[in-house]
């Protein structure tokens, strides 16, 4: 019986080819991308999974208030590490390590190398937490001692490539030209998906034996908390982390003041890869993102599904002869429902074989919206195709039971004494289901061009300062002699390409937070504000066109001595007037200027709070330059570029010289939002794929089945350009109730996601008018290659077999 339904299900097949092939186009792509989204969320669930006995364990975060703002931390200060390893019953083991993120060069045999901050101080808690596995060296004692180091096997195989880990052992690594290490132990690396992608280990002795590292890593202040400090505890069994955060709480309570409160928390080793929060170490996955990925990759499956059904309900007139035979000699309702069933099965089958062809095509397409490590040979690993079968099955139902049904409840008496053939299901359905296919795709479209927009919108509105033909350049962070770095501004700002150069901190704008509590006492109360805060010379305002709207500009200090408020700084701190803020004390420095509003983040946030000082000494770090006119073919900018590259060899011979052109700065602000549209801009193609296939299927069908007809209408006399409008409107209709549906499903979510930028641009009415007549074009692009054949066609050709 099974082999009969086989055989039977590919002859229909073959008979059929181009109904087949438009059901494998629809069910190949929405197949595809549920595998791909599949194999996104198998691949990000499954960090940190193997860590032995992972449920216990918990990283301590940090969340710090102060004048009612809160900021949250994924590292402790140094007095809890004490703490969580004597104080608290609940914990078993306490496990800290520090991410060195201030070496920016490491040298291995006189080859340099860049620190990917991959490099932490850590001792043999952390190894034991982890299981690692030693390749070299002794576990007990490699991390004991100072100016020790312990590397994976991939990072001894970059740093000495071709010797076997006997050899790698004793041999050394210097990191900023200071601090000289020995190889004490090789590890290899952690066979499964993790967030602790660390390659080095240097041993926690070494902080303390070193005056620089000590100060920065080592600082005992209860309120300097800092990311790069790591707190890792194992609980003990059935402990719970409630009690062990209540502990933590006495200990910090006393440490908190009525201006900032520091809260500790727990966090799960299973919520550190998704807790958007509190970031991973490397990447941190957004389950937003994976959401929208999954509804995308189910409305190209439903749409694929509604595409079988479509096209399989309107082609059963054909079959209905075969039906009616079957039954006229036994066959019962179930036995057809099975074989109807298993000829959607073999085409489900081949799609889902077909998918793991075209996944690696999207996954190159989709590779800007997915985790950039995701391993593409995973697809072919048994719980991934396990996924795809189970997939082909669940779809192969889903698609296949309705058309089964209405192919398997032919009566044979009405169709075997009838040559009209039967309908093949309600028309209604169809263009119900039509509709609904039209709906999303035509949702797609619009808010691609709505997301689109506010992209646009937000690179093009005016920010309150200059942003074109200005670079950065970062100095070495770990460079202790400013003088160095005055020499390659003055050495800069000569180049005859240059404009103006001011050494200073961060540009205006960036992401992230720079902030700072700042008091002002009126007479009557005192203000406290957060404020974001800016370091700059007095060179910072003329680069950038800062509008000063009171008072002057600050003079370069070596440490702050005076401020520059901007307009909401000064509403903030109770002023009506720029003017009233000039000589008033904040912080305990004067205001002696007041600049108008600037962007400092994107456009999701609103203009902040913001104050500028000069700080020399601590923060000057950084270039900012401003170029002349490019001129003809970008030579004056390649020059400039050349010389500034020329002084800072000579200046840092070590270094690498780079830079960053700041409206590269602002566009990378909006780095998620180009992702979103990129993959909308797939999703719309893809939907509107799907979408015109299924619709071409039930033209060519459609149009089949009306060719004597048509002849007719044609010798009555109508015209090649009536037929075809006779043809065209019946298959509009869905298309049109789809615009209309999609306009307030689209308008409502695309209205919610715009909420969420504090300047935005609007819901103009030409965005769904766009959208509209773009699915129109393609509807009638796709039907025109029937129906202006159909209407073409000689009628003598049609009619003489009648």
């Amino acid at each position: 019986m099974f082999r009969n339904y086989l055989l039977v299900a590919i002859r229909n097949i073959w008979r059929n080819k181009v109904f087949s092939l438009l059901n494998i186009l629809g069910l190949v792509t929405g197949i595809s991308a549920a595998l791909v989204v599949y194999l996104v969320v198998f691949y990000e669930s499954g960090f940190n999974k193997a860590v032995p006995r992972g449920n216990d364990v918990y990283r301590i975060v940090s969340t710090i208030s102060f004048s009612g703002d809160s900021v949250k931390n994924s590292g402790v200060t140094v007095p809890v590490i004490a703490v969580a390893e004597t104080n608290i019953p609940q914990i078993e083991k306490a496990v800290h390590f520090f991410i060195n993120n201030t070496t920016d060069r490491i040298t291995v045999d006189g080859k340099n190398f860049p620190n990917k901050e991959d490099v932490i101080f850590a001792d043999r808690n952390y190894m034991d937490l982890l299981g690692y596995e030693w390749l070299g060296g002794n576990a007990a004692t490699a991390l004991s001692q100072p100016l020790s180091v312990v590397l994976t096997k991939e990072r001894a195989r970059l740093y000495f490539p071709g010797l076997p880990v006997d050899q790698v052992l004793g041999k050394q690594v210097l990191y900023d030209d200071s601090i000289r290490v020995t190889v004490t132990g090789v590890v290899k690396d952690l066979s499964h998906t993790t967030d602790f992608w660390f390659g080095e280990m240097i041993s926690m002795s070494t902080l303390e034996s070193n005056s620089s590292f000590k100060q920065i890593y080592l600082d005992q202040d209860w309120s300097s908390t800092s990311s790069s400090t790591q707190l890792l505890v194992k609980l003990r069994p059935f402990a719970r982390p409630e009690d062990a955060a209540a502990v933590l709480k006495s200990y910090v309570e006393p440490h908190n003041t009525k201006d900032s409160k520091m809260v500790l928390s727990l966090q799960p080793l299973s919520d550190l890869h998704f807790n958007t929060d509190f970031q991973a170490y490397r990447r941190t996955a957004d389950r937003k993102q994976l959401n929208i990925l999954t509804w995308v990759a189910v409305a190209l499956l439903g749409l694929a599904v509604i595409n079988f059904v479509n096209l399989t309900t309107a082609q059963a007139s054909r079959r209905a002869k075969e039906t009616g035979i079957r039954k006229a000699i036994g066959g019962t309702t179930r036995q057809l429902i099975r074989q109807f069933l298993g000829e959607t099965m073999v085409l489900t089958l081949l799609a889902a074989m077909l998918s793991l062809l075209m996944a690696p095509l999207l996954i190159i397409s989709f590779h800007a919206f997915l985790p950039e490590d995701l391993p593409v040979a995973q697809l072919y690993t048994a719980p991934v195709l396990m996924f795809l079968f189970t997939l082909a099955v669940v779809v192969a139902l889903a698609a296949g039971i309705y058309p089964a049904y209405v192919l398997a409840r032919f009566q044979p008496v009405a169709v075997l004494k009838s040559n009209t053939g039967h309908k093949g299901g309600k028309v209604w359905v169809r263009q119900t289901l039509t509709a609904v296919q039209f709906t999303i795709a035509q949702f797609f479209v619009i808010a691609t061009l709505v997301v689109s927009k506010q992209i646009h919108f937000s690179l093009n509105k005016d920010l309150g300062f200059r942003k074109d033909a200005i670079l950065t350049i970062t100095t070495p962070r770990l460079d202790p002699d400013p003088s160095r770095r005055r020499l390659l501004e003055s050495r800069i700002a000569t180049l005859p390409e240059v404009d103006r150069v001011s050494l200073s901190g961060r540009a205006p704008v960036m992401s992230g937070w720079m902030t700072i509590s700042m008091k002002y006492n009126n007479g009557r109360q005192e203000i406290e504000k957060v404020v974001d805060v800016r370091y700059g010379d007095s060179a910072y305002l003329p680069v950038y066109n800062l509008r000063l709207l009171a008072g002057r500009n600050i003079v370069t200090s070596d440490s702050v001595r005076e401020w520059l408020l901007n307009e909401t700084a000064v509403r903030a701190f109770g002023f009506k007037r720029p003017q009233d803020a000039i000589g008033q004390l904040v912080e305990g420095h004067p205001v002696v200027g007041v600049v108008g509003n600037f962007n400092v983040g994107s456009m999701r946030r609103e203009i902040p709070a913001v104050a500028i000082g000069s700080d020399a000494l601590r923060n000057h770090r950084t270039l900012h330059v401003r170029l002349r006119n490019a001129g003809e073919g970008g030579v004056v900018w390649k020059n400039a570029f050349a010389g500034m590259e020329k002084v800072w060899k000579e200046i840092y011979p070590r270094e690498e010289f780079s830079y960053e052109f700041l409206d590269k700065t602002v566009e990378n602000l909006y780095r998620k939002e180009q992702q979103m549209g990129n993959l909308l801009n797939w999703c719309a193609g893809l939907a509107i794929f799907i979408s015109i296939v299924g619709l071409l299927g039930l033209v060519i069908f459609m149009t089949d089945q009306r060719t004597k007809e048509i002849g007719i209408r044609k010798v009555l006399g109508a015209t090649v350009w009536q037929v075809v409008g006779m043809l065209t409107t019946d298959f509009m209709k869905p298309v049109l109730v789809a615009f209309l549906l999609a306009i307030p499903v689209s308008w409502w979510a695309m209205d919610r996601w715009l909420q969420t930028f504090a300047y935005r641009t609007g819901l103009s009415w030409w965005v769904f008018a766009a959208g509209g007549v773009i699915m129109a074009i393609m509807a009638l692009t796709a039907m025109s290659l029937k129906t202006v054949r159909a209407a073409l066609s000689n009628p003598v050709n049609t009619l003489k077999t009648e």
